[in-house]
């Protein structure tokens, strides 16, 4: 079914079921109206917006409809995460090549929707347009967080460990095998394809962390750990140390190394697309958080480094010599 035969408000009436499926109490209007209403609760509200578009964030051959729709649903939600809050509502405005069929856009909502039904978020509107050649979605999303619970960039402090909530390097390892269309045994493609296509979310642990007053400051590995501690050091006036032999490193990613070539490494510090959580959180702090989130998520820690005075981020190898990092992560407006 092409989208000429339905129009712009069948399609609109077509997604609009099944998009309440959070706590609905505090929706006054969703999709209908000009504007969404909802009721704002005690506490802070926060407010994140992504963008993806086709052939610059995915590639539509390589990423199935429902995948799609759940990763641009999931890299906004993990922005909540990192500041510590719980998401809310979601407004998913779509800019749609005439040729795709709307089955492909069941496939996205219904990516989007599954997902919102797993974290209790509402789906309350947006906009659809016509794109001329490239499919784009952009997601807002809202979430709220309790007074003097949130966590920014600006907060980290020397002395603070470093921590992350998962291998670093899978995702940039999935997109090199699809880029390069690389030939490997399903049991190492599989875990690194479904980190770059179906990224995990730590909404749990991020609720650990913004209420044990422990954690300092935080951010979602968006851009590579390289880039994004990086903002936390500039944020927050400070430097840090990565210890590279704390690092973790998947053994699917050391085995795509070592069949296709290239530095796991290097795609760890400045891969991107990882989505971990990255937290300073104080020496005290680590052991006990490390527990709490093992005995509610069954999902482990890894401190990968320290806060120190100063500025910029060294890396520290097994035998003690300290590199300062220079590998950037991912930048849309650097020269390629």
């Amino acid at each position: 079914m092409k989208l000429g035969d339905i129009g712009e408000f069948g399609f609109i009436d077509r997604i609009a079921q099944g998009c309440l499926v959070g706590e609905p109490s505090h929706v006054v209007r969703g999709i209908g109206d000009d504007a969404a209403v909802v009721r704002c609760p005690h506490g802070l509200l926060l407010i994140t917006t992504d963008l993806l578009i086709e052939r610059v964030h995915f590639l539509r051959p390589a990423i199935s409809p429902t995948q799609l729709g759940t990763k641009a649903l999931a890299v906004n939600l993990s922005d909540i995460a990192a500041m510590g809050g719980t998401p809310c509502d979601a407004f998913v405005s779509i800019a749609i090549p005439a040729e795709v069929p709307v089955e492909e856009l069941d496939g996205i909502y219904d990516g989007m929707k599954a997902l919102a039904r797993r974290t209790g978020v509402n789906i309350l509107g947006g906009d659809t347009t016509r794109s001329s050649q490239d499919l784009c979605l952009n997601l807002v999303v809202t979430g709220f967080v309790p007074e003097g619970e949130a966590l920014y960039r600006s907060g980290a402090r020397v002395g603070d460990r470093i921590v992350v909530t998962g291998t670093l390097g899978d995702s940039a390892g999935g997109l090199r095998i699809l880029l390069e269309r690389l030939e490997l045994p399903h049991e190492v493609a599989a875990p690194l394809l479904a980190a770059h296509l179906e990224p995990e979310l730590y909404l749990e642990e991020a609720r650990l962390f913004a209420t044990s007053g422990w954690a300092h400051a935080a951010i979602d590995l968006s851009d590579g750990l390289a880039s994004d501690l990086g903002h936390v050091c500039r944020a927050s006036g400070v430097g840090a140390v990565v210890d590279v032999a704390a690092l973790p490193l998947s053994a699917e990613l050391g085995e795509l190394c070592r069949a296709a070539g290239g530095d796991p490494l290097a795609l760890a510090l400045g891969g991107g697309e990882d989505y971990r959580l990255l937290v300073a959180v104080a020496p005290e702090g680590v052991e006990p958080l490390t527990r709490s989130v093992a005995a509610a998520t069954g999902r482990r820690l890894y401190e990968i480094g320290e806060v120190v005075p100063g500025s910029g981020i060294r890396l520290r190898h097994p035998d003690g010599r300290l590199e300062p990092l220079t590998l950037s992560g991912f930048d849309h407006f650097a020269h390629r």
